[in-house]
Parts: C-alpha cells; structure tokens; sequence
C-alpha cells in the first residue's frame, strides 16, 4: 500500500523506495501518465519488438514458440498466444533494455489461475544475472526470489511492468540479482492484462506470484531452478503469505524456502479499520471494495456509493493509486458511502476472508514492521503475527522503531539479503522463531 502523504513526501528524498511500487513512474509522466489511456502498452497486447531474438537467440515469436516448463509441450508466443494452459505456462517473454551491467531482464506473459478452474494470462518481470555461459548457472538453477509489489491501482497502466523506463519498478532488485539469484515481479492477475484486477483478494495474488517462479523455468537463459523464496510489500505482503499457505498444494513442483513480508497487509479488516480514519482512507476503502465485488460478482458497489464514492470509483477504475488517494483527501466515509463498508456483513466477511487465508500454516516466515508506521500500523502486524504462531508457523518478528511505511525496506534491506542467503544455504542456519522464544506480541491498545 502507498499512503497519500507519504508517496507525495518521499518522491524526491526515497527514489529507490517509491520505484520499488512503481508509482515514481506514474507520476512523473504526468497526470495523464496515471490513466488508462495512456502511453504505455498492456503486455497483454503484441508488441513491437516481437520477432527478434535475445542474445542467446531464444525467439520470441509464435514462429519460435516457448517450451513448457516441465513437459516440453509448447504455449505459443507472440501474437498467436495461446489462449489455454495450465498455471504456470510461460506464454511469452521479451528482452527489456535497459537492464544494468550484469543484469538481463524480460517482460513476460504467463498463465495463473484466479477463481475459476481456468487460467488467465498474467504479465510481469523477471531478471537474471547476465553470465557468459551456461557453465555458469549452478546445478539445480538458480535460486528464485518472487517478489510481490505494493498498491499501484487497478487500472493497465497501474502495472509495474508497464513503468517508464522500463525496469524502474525493479530497481530495488538488482543486489538481488547480482548476488547470483533470478528474481520475478509479477503484476497480478488483471493489471496489465486483460480481466479485472482483484485487489487484496489474497488467492489470485498468491497464486501469481508461484506461478511466475514457475514460468520462468522456461525462459533458458535465465536458468533459474524450482528452490524459491517469496518476498512481498505491504499489498505484495498479503500476496506471499497467501502464497506461502497454498504452495505445498497448489505448487508442490517449487521448492519454497521461506517467505519474507516487509509491512505486510495481512490483517484486511484490522488494517481498513485503521485506514478509514486517515484523511485519504476513503480511498483505501474503495480498491478494498472493488477487490471483493472481482471476487463475488453478487456484490453490486453502485448500491453503497454515493455520488462522490460513485467519482472516486471511476478515479480508481481510470487512474493510479497516487491519484485516487489525492482524489480521497479530506473524503469522509459518510460523503463517499451509503454505509459504512465495515460494518456491511457481505464486505465484512469477504475482508476477513482474506486475513484468514493469509495467517495459516506454512514454511519459515520473516515479518518486518516499521514501528512508524502509519498504513501498516504495528499493532495489525502484531495480530497477524500471532494467527501465523497460532497456525504453527515458525516466524522470525523483526521491527524497526525508526521506520514507517516507506523506510521499513531500506531499514530491514540487509536483514532481508541476509536472512535470503541463509534460507538458500545447502543446511540452513534454524530460524529465529518468536512464537516459540516469547509470547507472541500483544496489542498495546
């Protein structure tokens, strides 16, 4: 999540941090940068540079179709992309330029699954270490970190992947990268291809990001391998903690070794309820909403808004998240609402649902939480951190009382890289487990 305030504080003094949402990009082009209509192109549409080959000569035309990630059988690229699959087919995949010395990188289409048993087509990024040969990809690939990113919106050109320039979205990445890991951004199902973004729906998220580590196991030069860590911000922390409790069925192919949530959304209802009462929360508020109409299609929103809920709805629809929070300032939930979503049993529910998918059991967790936070605030992370204890989950709880939402990533960066490299380690190191050293943190409320 990006708060109003602190995306508009931060541009200039935290680069590295607002490229990281991809939102610097957004606005920096613009206003009009912010719309759906605007200059960028969804990877969901063929692209221009179609029809040539990478330096390994890998085509990325239909001509020169993609070979599957694990049988050998082949989804087609370019514009004659297939329109079935399983999760995690590769679908096609284009150099990006741009990408620093040692670092290669391609947009990428794939298919993931969202509600129903089919698949959808989803967009995003992936790096690689550029290496002069194959001889120097390890046995077994590479370690793959999927990374999942924080509120952009949910309109196409909301997409990290569709950032200008290219890769600013990614930036955060390249230490990653070039300590010898392959890392995947993905866009989530719906923003940056066809369908609807489902917003802090927290299935189709998760099942994004494991289905990307898996795509990229056909792009053969990247030679990544099936040992993964995920790691998400703030609406990319809801994302990975989805993805950690699905992975052993819904992905038992990939090898995850743990999963890192930098301010993380994982207590939906608890963190609304905090949101609400900031000055641009209207805003939260309704992307909530939207997510949990995607989800329930029985959910009619035009029924709990009012005019001036009705013009943000259509900012949401149409622009970034940096615009509608600037469009919600100062918008009180009894000018936008008909009634208090909160309080509605069928938002209230399908909110809850998503704190509960995301605090079950699952592989080693790292939490980082900035005591300063104000979108996130410690006390919801708190919450989570004993569902996640509650379920059995070994979480290792680090806060940093200097930070707030945007400085928790340069704040815990090292934490991070390190806590990674020993996760991937042929016998790591036991994690730190709060649950089982003290009792879980209690609220201070």
């Amino acid at each position: 999540m990006v708060s109003g305030d602190e995306s508009r504080g931060r541009v200039i003094r935290m680069p590295l941090v607002v490229l990281l949402l991809g939102l610097t990009p957004l606005l920096g082009s613009g206003r009009a940068g912010g719309t759906a209509a605007s200059g960028r192109e969804p990877l969901g549409a063929p692209s221009a540079r179609e029809g040539a080959s990478d330096a390994d000569g890998t085509s990325t035309t239909g001509d020169g179709a993609i070979g599957d990630r694990a049988t050998g059988d082949r989804a087609t690229g370019g514009k004659g992309a297939s329109r079935s699959g399983r999760p995690g087919d590769l679908v096609r995949y284009i150099p990006v330029d741009g990408a620093p010395a040692g670092i290669r990188a391609w947009r990428v289409v794939y298919r993931s699954r969202t509600f129903g048993a089919s698949t959808v087509q989803v967009s995003g990024l992936v790096l690689a270490p550029r290496t002069p040969s194959a001889t120097t990809v390890p046995t077994g690939g590479r370690r793959v970190v999927s990374f999942a990113h924080g509120t952009t919106g949910v309109a196409d050109s909301c997409a990290p992947s569709a950032a200008k320039p290219p890769l600013a979205a990614a930036a955060w990445m390249f230490s990653l990268v070039r300590a010898g890991h392959v890392v995947t951004l993905t866009d989530y199902a719906g923003l940056g291809t066809p369908g609807e973004h489902a917003i802090y729906v927290a299935g189709p998220e998760g099942r994004a990001v494991l289905d990307i580590a898996r795509a990229v196991r056909a792009i053969k030069p990247a030679g990544a391998g099936r040992d993964v860590v995920l790691w998400g911000y703030s609406q990319g922390g809801q994302a990975v903690l989805s993805a950690g409790a699905q992975a052993a069925s819904y992905a038992p192919d990939l090898r995850i070794h743990g999963v890192v949530a930098s301010a993380p959304l994982a207590d939906l209802p608890r963190s609304l309820a905090g949101l609400e009462q900031r000055s641009d929360g209207v805003g939260y508020l309704i992307l909530a909403m939207i997510g949990a109409s995607d989800a329930d299609p029985r959910i009619d929103l035009t029924r709990y808004l009012k005019p001036k809920g009705r013009h943000l709805l259509t900012v949401a629809r149409t622009r970034c998240a940096p615009d509608l929070l600037t469009a919600s300032t100062g918008v009180n939930v009894r000018a936008a609402f008909t009634q208090d979503p909160l309080r509605q049993p069928q938002f209230a529910a399908a909110f809850a649902r998503q704190r509960d998918e995301v605090t079950r059991r699952m592989t080693p967790t790292l939490i980082l939480q900035g005591d300063r936070d104000t979108v996130i605030r410690r006390q919801d992370t708190d919450s989570a951190v004993r569902r996640l204890c509650s379920a059995g989950t070994t979480v290792d709880y680090r806060r940093y009382p200097q930070a707030d939402h945007g400085t928790i990533l340069s704040a815990s960066m090292s934490d991070l890289t390190t806590w990674i490299t020993r996760r991937f380690a042929s016998h790591p190191q036991p994690v730190t487990n709060i649950c089982a050293v003290q009792p879980a943190p209690t609220d201070p409320r």
